[in-house]
């Protein structure tokens, strides 16, 4: 039992009971429930949850990917720089980078392929 004080009156005291504890739900509702087709409030709740997991998706592919491109722009750059190369050579692998026509302010998917591109062109081009 629970003894509580009143607001109303602070010298007497008022005894609550515990609450039982409520029996679990027996089986057959529990499957009639999930037989059922869902509500349509737990349709939209289950669908937003589906879409943040796609987007969760999306983000760690997006980073991995980026990742990805990174790490070969960095072996590109430290071959240049660890590499004794011809004015020949040179010319060609900045005449590859400057015909790349991208915008990155519109974000389109083809400009990152477009760079992807270039930069493993500019790898063959130096391991030949």
């Amino acid at each position: 039992m629970i003894v509580a004080k009143s607001a109303n009156t602070p010298s007497s005291a008022r005894i609550k009971a515990a609450p039982s504890p409520s029996p679990a739900p027996p089986a057959r509702k529990i499957a009639a429930a999930l037989s059922r087709p869902p509500t349509q409030k737990r349709s939209r709740e289950i669908l937003v949850l589906e879409l943040r997991r796609l987007r969760a998706l999306f983000l760690e592919i997006a980073e991995r990917y980026v990742a990805n491109v990174e790490g070969k722009s960095a072996s590109l750059i430290k071959t240049v720089e660890e590499g004794k190369l011809s004015s020949a050579k040179v010319a060609g692998l900045l005449e590859g980078i400057r015909d790349l026509a991208v915008k990155p302010q519109k974000g389109r998917r083809k400009d990152l392929a477009r760079i992807e591109r270039t930069i493993e062109a500019l790898q063959k081009e130096l391991e030949a």
